[in-house]
């Protein structure tokens, strides 16, 4: 290269370098780098405090009345790598809403809220894990828990909203509900990642018929050759009679969600979500139900700004209405 030629192209490569840098989100960087970056500048620790604030002025009657009405442990995929990341935002934000939590890691940690897990942290034995721990709340609180509510660490959760969709359900029947990928599985099966909810009995006939009565082995298949976790827990309570339950609103409205918040809203889902659901998703303003449920793919940053948005901001003179069970016809929530 001539000297001139090289000298422009050094130029311009050095403007490039120095854009980026100031700018950032630099080309040069891979996801993992500029996540550690993107956490390091924006530290989350500042965000972490306890839900409980005596500075806002809220009534929380409703929700400390289903709170002892309808009693929900949550299980969270995690790995330990995410302990000062993921799992503190999740941790200090919605999983502490829920009567019980417990976090599903392979770790030679031992706290009262992990459920530790023998096996690697990898894809296909992500079903390895979660059929473990439900095992586990099924030895330990079963009578303790009306519904179990499985999630990952990027998941964010409005349990409150959770309570509400559950109770027009029997805990005592099979049921089954979340985000409904009609696919693969005969009547379908749940986004893991947009967390799904098994009734008491649904857990029964699930470990006690399936697991443990060796009805449902996890096998390989030509559909789900990294046994996807969430596929094989729709199979196994297909097979052992724990029907899907609607989640709709009355509107037909979602209120559990495969993506972040601002995916639904803008409209840039993936397009295979329009293949795989008899309901597809809307995008848009109508996406979500007033009373959501879930979110997933939510990043710590994400996961603490709706928490505070939710938790810590109100519109003045805006309330629920009192009769509450007339305006949204309640009842209308069917399988």
């Amino acid at each position: 290269m001539k000297s001139p030629l090289k000298f422009l192209f050094l130029t311009i490569l050095g403007i490039i370098l120095l854009i980026n840098w100031f700018f950032g989100n630099p080309w040069y960087l891979t996801k993992s780098t500029y996540a550690s970056q993107y956490e390091t500048e924006y530290n989350i620790t500042k965000a972490l405090s306890s839900t409980k604030d005596e500075t806002i002025f809220v009534d929380e009657s409703g929700a400390i009345d289903l709170y002892e009405k309808v009693r929900v442990i949550c299980i969270i995929l995690t790995t330990e790598k995410d302990w000062n990341t993921k799992l503190s935002a999740v941790n200090n934000t919605w999983a502490r809403r829920c009567n019980k939590n417990f976090f599903i890691m392979t770790t030679k940690l031992h706290r009262a809220d992990i459920i530790n897990s023998e096996y690697a942290d990898n894809r296909t034995n992500l079903i390895h894990k979660v059929r473990n721990a439900f095992e586990f709340i099924h030895d330990k609180y079963i009578d303790d828990l009306d519904w179990v509510f499985k999630a990952d660490d990027d998941t964010y959760a409005i349990i409150e909203n959770l309570r509400f969709l559950l109770s027009h359900y029997n805990a005592s029947r099979p049921g089954y509900l979340g985000f409904k990928f009609d696919k693969y599985v005969t009547n379908g099966y749940m986004s893991g990642g947009a967390g799904y909810a098994i009734s008491r009995k649904g857990i029964k006939q699930l470990v006690q018929n399936g697991i443990r009565g060796n009805k449902c082995p996890v096998l390989k298949t030509k559909d789900n050759p990294q046994l996807s976790e969430d596929q094989e827990i729709g199979r196994c309570l297909e097979s052992n009679q724990v029907p899907r339950l609607n989640s709709h609103d009355v509107y037909g409205r979602d209120t559990f969600h495969p993506y972040p918040v601002e995916q639904h809203l803008f409209g840039k889902l993936p397009q295979y979500l329009y293949s795989w659901c008899k309901q597809p998703p809307v995008e848009g303003r109508n996406c979500c139900s007033q009373f959501t449920i879930s979110f997933h793919y939510m990043n710590p940053r994400s996961i603490l700004l709706v928490d505070h948005l939710l938790y810590k901001t109100s519109v003045f003179g805006r309330t629920l209405p009192k009769q509450i069970g007339k305006v949204i016809q309640v009842g209308q929530y069917r399988p």
